[in-house]
C-alpha cells in the first residue's frame, strides 16, 4: 500500500477505467480485424484488376486510419492514465512482470502505425504489389499486438502457466503463456474479424449507396471472414470458461447480474448471426444503412457486455492471486491484519505520524496504537475511519451515492453488526478480505454508519 487513493465521486475509478477501456477495445478490435480485411481486399482488388473495388477500399482506409490510429491512440493513452491513477499497484506489478512483453508490443505498435500511414498516404504512389505488402505488414503487426496484450490481460484472470508455475519461478514465459492466453487470443481474433465485417457493412452501405454493383461485391466478400470470426468466438468462449479459476467460476455462477449479462452476450452473438444470414449473406442487395448500423450496434453491445463479464469475474482480485481489489498484495494481508492497515501504508503512516506522534512507536513491530485512537473525540475517529474507507474500499465503492454506494449497503445496520461484517468481508466471495486489525474495523464501521441514508419509517408513513 504505497500509493495515495484516487476518489472518483459517484462513478468510482474502476468504472471510469471500464468506460474508457470498452471504447478503446471496440476501436482496437476493429484496428485488427479491419486491418486484416483491408490487406486481404486490397490484394484481391489488385489481383483481379478491379479499379472500383480498390477505389472503395481507399475510402475505407481513410475512415480506418482516422478511427483506429487517431482516436484509438487517444483512448489507449487514456487507459494508461486511468489505470495508473486508479490501480497503481496492479499496474506496477504488470509492468515489472511483463516489461519484456510491453517492449515487444511497442515495437510492433510502431511498425503498425508506420505501416498504417504508409498504406493510406502512399496508396497511389507505390507499385500495387509493394502497396499490398505494406497492407500485409500492418495486418500482421496489428494481430501480433493483440496476441501480446492478450497474454498480459489473460494473466490477470488466471496466473496458472502452461509451461510452468510463474508464482514459483517468476519466469516471463511462464506468466505470458498462461492457460487463458490461447482461448482469449482465439476469442479476440474472432471478435476482430466479426467487428471488421460489421464496420464494412455499415461503411459500404453508406458510402456506396449509389453504386449497387460495387456495394454487393464488397458485402458478399465479407461473408467468409464473418463466419470464420463467429466460429473463433464460440470456440474461444468455451476455452475461456473451461480455464476459469475456481473462484471466478463461483463468482459467475453466484451472481444473477453476471448470469444475465452472459446470457445477453450469447443472445447478441446469436442475433447478429441470424440477422447476417437473413440480410447480407442471403441477399446483399437488401441490406441498407439502417440495417447495417443496427448490426454494428448489436456487435458493440455484445463486446461491451462480454468485456464487463470478463472483468467482473476477476473479483476479488485485480491480478489473480497477486493483487486484491483494494490494491493490497495477497502476501501482505496477514501482516496487515496483525499490525494494522493504516500504519503499513506509505501515505497513511506519514499522516498518522504527523497527527498522532504520541501514538506512534517506531521501535515496535506494531508501530501505531490504534486502540488508543478509539478513545479520541468522535470527529477524529470518523476522520480515521474515512481514511481507511478511501484506501480500503473506495476502489470499488462510492460513498453515499453512486456505483455500489456504501450508504444503501449499510442501511439499518448497527455498529456491532457492521464490525462483524467488516471483519468477514470475504464471506461475500467478490470482496477481498479485511486487511486491518480489530480497532480499525471499529473505526471504519463508525464512519460507514454516517453514510447510511436517513430513511427509517415513522408512525406517519407506516400503514396500520
Amino acid at each position: 500500500m504505497f500509493y495515495p487513493w484516487w476518489y472518483v465521486s459517484g462513478l468510482t475509478a474502476p468504472m471510469l477505467i471500464a468506460i474508457i477501456a470498452v471504447v478503446h477495445v471496440i476501436v482496437s478490435h476493429y484496428a485488427v480485424g479491419g486491418g486484416i480485411l483491408l490487406a486481404m481486399e486490397n490484394h484481391h482488388a489488385i489481383k483481379t484488376g478491379n479499379g472500383k473495388l480498390r477505389e472503395y477500399w481507399k475510402k475505407h482506409a481513410k475512415f480506418f486510419v482516422l478511427l483506429t490510429v487517431v482516436f484509438g491512440a487517444i483512448t489507449g493513452v487514456g487507459i494508461w492514465w486511468t489505470i495508473g491513477l486508479a490501480s497503481p499497484l496492479a499496474t506496477e506489478i504488470l509492468i515489472r512482470i511483463f516489461v519484456f512483453g510491453w517492449a515487444i508490443e511497442w515495437v510492433f505498435f510502431v511498425v503498425e502505425l508506420t505501416a498504417a500511414f504508409a498504406f493510406y498516404y502512399y496508396w497511389d504512389r507505390l507499385p500495387p504489389k509493394t502497396h499490398a505488402v505494406i497492407g500485409g505488414i500492418y495486418a500482421i503487426a496489428a494481430w501480433i499486438s493483440l496476441v501480446l496484450i492478450t497474454g498480459i490481460t489473460a494473466f490477470m484472470l488466471n496466473i496458472d502457466g502452461v509451461l510452468g508455475d510463474w508464482s514459483k519461478t517468476g519466469d516471463f514465459w511462464h506468466a505470458f503463456i498462461n492457460v487463458q492466453w490461447l482461448p482469449q487470443t482465439i476469442t479476440r481474433t474472432g471478435i476482430a474479424l466479426m467487428f471488421g465485417t460489421l464496420y464494412v457493412y455499415a461503411h459500404a452501405t453508406i458510402v456506396l449507396r449509389d453504386d449497387e454493383n460495387t456495394r454487393v461485391q464488397v458485402i458478399r466478400r465479407m461473408n467468409k471472414p464473418f463466419l470464420c470470426g463467429l466460429i473463433l468466438v464460440l470456440a474461444g468462449f468455451v476455452g475461456w470458461f473451461v480455464h476459469l479459476p475456481e473462484i471466478s467460476r463461483v463468482v459467475l455462477e453466484r451472481s444473477a447480474a453476471l448470469n444475465v449479462l452472459s446470457g445477453l452476450f450469447v443472445a447478441a452473438i446469436v442475433l447478429i448471426f441470424i440477422l447476417a444470414v437473413l440480410g447480407p449473406m442471403r441477399d446483399p442487395k437488401t441490406i441498407n444503412g439502417g440495417f447495417a448500423v443496427c448490426l454494428l450496434l448489436f456487435g458493440i453491445a455484445a463486446l461491451a457486455t462480454g468485456e464487463f463479464v470478463r472483468e467482473a469475474v476477476r473479483k476479488p482480485y485485480i491480478v489473480d492471486r497477486v493483487v486484491l481489489g483494494n490494491q493490497i498484495l495477497v502476501n501482505d494481508v496477514e501482516r496487515f491484519q496483525k499490525t494494522g492497515f493504516l500504519e503499513n501504508g506509505y501515505w497513511t503512516s506519514l499522516s498518522l505520524q504527523k497527527q498522532y506522534p504520541q501514538l506512534w512507536h517506531a521501535e515496535n513491530e506494531d508501530r501505531f496504537a490504534e486502540n488508543e485512537l478509539l478513545h479520541y473525540p468522535k470527529e477524529e475517529r470518523l476522520a480515521a475511519g474515512r481514511m481507511i474507507f478511501m484506501h480500503h474500499c473506495n476502489n470499488c465503492h462510492a460513498a453515499e451515492h453512486g456505483l455500489s454506494a456504501i450508504g444503501p449497503l449499510v442501511y439499518g445496520k448497527t455498529q456491532t453488526s457492521l464490525v462483524q461484517t467488516v471483519k468477514h468481508l470475504n464471506n461475500v466471495i467478490t470482496m477481498p478480505p479485511w486487511c486491518g486489525n480489530d480497532a480499525e474495523a471499529n473505526l471504519l464501521a463508525e464512519y460507514l454508519l454516517t453514510l447510511a441514508p436517513n430513511a427509517h419509517p415513522t408512525k406517519e408513513n407506516v400503514l396500520p
